[in-house]
């Protein structure tokens, strides 16, 4: 059949063909797209490459792009030589994650109601359009005549997904517009995405710098969790520092003073931090803060035995660095000081005003799990936070 003859008598065809939709549901489009499954694969084994090419304008007149019929001309065109840059443009990676997606999570017969609608078809049309395409993709993906542009969009659609995107960003695909949309929709997507959740393991060495040296030094364990930006960042912070006190120190125990050196801290507060340096793989940032001192010694000795809270407010200031050894996962090593400006209360006893510095090393994960999706989905190979 000619492609006059197909152009004049398309309608007709196309609705036609195969009356496979129940009457509840009688959309055209829904009929065209069916019977272009149907009937694409014995038209191109006839070599009617023209009426394949001119059914799938007629169906994009009449109903719109579609993904699945682009990637149909995209891979005849491919076969018979006439592939070319102009047949990538700003949709095909967007096209190429939705093909993955619906091959991964909704491959085939949940699609069946996207295009015919809810009444499960009796044939395997789709199937065995879809086995056409596949075919023809592992075709093109292997002639050694074929570009690397042209492999790689068929080692992809003949469900190498991975190891075509992969391909893409090699060195040889550098210069090419497949590249370039690629690299481009990876910055956009970053973009889309800016925040990240992170969350640290605090180990290091609180030290009292004032009256309240006294008490010495202390290790600390904590956590730090919250959320950030491009520039900014923010923590909900807990600190606990532990062991004795290096000296005995005076507390008011119900009006008598007694001797202790029963010591626990801890620090509850918020910081926000400016990063001035954030880059791949390192992030440098200044952080000022407030919270909830507290350290508890004896209030009263005996069995059983009860104990004295000394607060205080603390502000706090400092700097850390953060080093991310994992592209994927956001796992970082860093390290971290701490100036916290504290007055703990001990009316009738040892005077505990000062300020502490506390130096730590930080280990923990940022991430946006969104964002992870979609890099995942394009094998990025590139850092998954810049």
């Amino acid at each position: 059949m000619s492609c006059a003859t197909v152009t004049k008598r398309m309608p007709n065809e196309l609705e036609g063909m195969h009356d496979f939709l129940t009457q509840d549901d009688s959309g055209t489009c829904k009929k065209y797209h069916y019977n272009f499954e149907r009937q694409a694969p014995r038209l191109y084994e006839d070599n009617q490459v023209d009426s394949v090419l001119d059914v799938i304008d007629y169906i994009r007149s009449e109903c719109g792009p579609a993904g699945s019929l682009e990637v149909t001309r995209m891979l005849v065109l491919t076969d018979h030589g006439f592939f070319n840059d102009s047949l990538v443009g700003s949709s095909t990676i967007p096209n190429m994650l939705w093909y993955r997606s619906e091959q991964d999570y909704m491959a085939g017969w949940l699609w069946w109601s996207v295009l015919y609608g809810h009444n499960q078809p009796t044939d395997n049309t789709h199937d065995s359009f879809i086995s056409f395409r596949s075919d023809l993709a592992e075709k093109i993906s292997l002639k050694p005549e074929a570009s690397v542009t042209e492999q790689s969009l068929g080692q992809f659609y003949a469900g190498e997904f991975d190891s075509a995107f992969a391909n893409i960003q090699a060195d040889g695909m550098q210069g090419t517009a497949l590249r370039k949309e690629y690299d481009d929709f990876v910055v956009q997507t970053k973009k889309r995405f800016p925040g990240r959740g992170h969350f640290g393991i605090v180990l290091g060495s609180w030290r009292p710098q004032g009256k309240n040296s006294i008490l010495g030094y202390h290790p600390v364990i904590g956590l730090q969790m919250g959320g950030e930006g491009h520039r900014w960042r923010s923590d909900l912070v807990l600190n606990y520092r532990f062991l004795s006190a290096k000296n005995k120190y005076q507390v008011d125990s119900l009006g008598h003073i007694v001797e202790t050196d029963r010591f626990g801290s801890w620090l509850v507060g918020l910081d926000l931090g400016l990063k001035f340096i954030d880059h791949g793989r390192f992030s440098t940032d200044c952080f000022v803060g407030v919270g909830y001192n507290a350290i508890r010694s004896v209030k009263k000795a005996g069995d059983p035995e009860t104990v004295k809270v000394h607060s205080s407010f603390a502000a706090s200031a400092g700097l850390r660095q953060r080093v991310f050894l994992s592209r994927r996962t956001g796992w970082y090593l860093g390290a971290q000081i701490r100036h916290n400006f504290v007055d703990y209360s001990n009316a009738g006893g040892t005077d505990l005003s000062g300020h502490t510095i506390t130096i730590s090393v930080v280990t923990g994960w940022s991430l946006n799990a969104t964002l992870n999706q979609f890099l995942s989905k394009l094998n990025y190979k590139g850092s998954w936070r810049k």
